[in-house]
């Protein structure tokens, strides 16, 4: 993709590209904040403790594409290990659960992705994820209710595949407004589609 500005057509809608020398940014669709989760289950899903637990409110969260958000201290993030079938039940109907610690002082999040449901075992950066992840801050009062707030999540590690993708949010009156996320690609595959003759 040549830079400059393009739009993506996706389920969560028609979404703003900006493709730059060295980044993309995408701006997510609309910011939601959904229902609580267990956390017991979903520590148990993933292989975790209750004593690994974070201490915020597990929730559903999107900008588009829902996520469960799971917090837990650092080292336990490097710990988890899900079961797919535990994971599907725990929160089902999301496209996956974020299981992450907050650095609140650095504004880093260290989260690992696991999508089960659309086949995907552990992502190594998700976009989609980082953006319903300043949903979840906000909410949780984790960045502020109003204006705009930068954040890092840093992903892929846990694979060979470290990735940092940078993130904003905009809020107003305690809630999500519009949220951005960019970072840079790595190529793994390439390919060309023909068109068949009509």
């Amino acid at each position: 993709i040549e830079p400059g500005s393009v739009v993506q057509e996706c389920g969560a809608g028609l979404l703003p590209l900006h493709v730059a020398a060295d980044a993309v940014r995408l701006t997510g669709g609309t910011p939601a904040y959904g229902e609580a989760l267990n956390p017991a289950a979903l520590l148990h899903a993933v292989g975790l403790e209750d004593v690994d637990f974070g201490g915020s409110a597990p929730r559903q969260a999107g900008c588009g594409l829902q996520f469960g958000y799971l917090p837990v201290a650092f080292d336990a993030v490097v710990r988890a290990a899900p079961d797919p079938r535990e994971l599907a039940a725990a929160c089902p109907e999301l496209g996956g659960l974020s299981v992450f610690a907050w650095d609140a002082d650095a504004r880093v999040a260290h989260a690992r992705v696991f999508a089960p449901g659309v086949g995907v075992t552990e992502d190594p950066a998700t976009g989609s994820a980082a953006l319903g992840l300043g949903v979840w801050l906000v909410a949780s009062g984790m960045l502020p209710g109003d204006g705009e707030s930068s954040y890092t999540v840093r992903q892929g590690a846990e694979l060979s595949r470290p990735s940092v993708l940078r993130c904003t949010v905009a809020a107003h009156g305690g809630a999500v407004v519009a949220a951005t996320v960019s970072g840079n690609v790595v190529p793994v595959a390439a390919g060309t589609i023909r068109q068949p003759p009509r």
